[in-house]
């Protein structure tokens, strides 16, 4: 028999994407970044556009560009620098 595949959401990630009653906004939407900002990876689950992987969730990196309405996100993992393209609804400023 083939093995199930199961994606992203795929039960494994149940808990870091569920939602704890917070209503997604038009400013959380229109959020600006400029490149050099430092943000963290914050998952909105009730917007499926753009949704990074869940093994980025809580990662910190540096906005490099601007693609349409997406950003693109600079992220160390491990070794590599790794490239995130995702919408502002997802991401959020670091806070100094």
């Amino acid at each position: 028999m083939v093995k199930r595949t199961r994606g992203n959401r795929g039960g494994h990630s149940r808990q870091k994407l569920r939602k704890h009653r917070e209503k997604t906004t038009i400013n959380d939407l229109l959020k600006e970044f400029s490149p050099g900002d430092r943000v963290v990876v914050d998952i909105d689950s009730s917007v499926q556009d753009a949704m990074p992987h869940p093994r980025y969730q809580g990662r910190e990196g540096v906005v490099k560009s601007q693609r349409g309405s997406a950003y693109e996100i600079s992220i160390v993992d491990g070794k590599k620098e790794k490239i995130l393209i995702t919408t502002p609804v997802h991401l959020k400023r670091v806070q100094k």
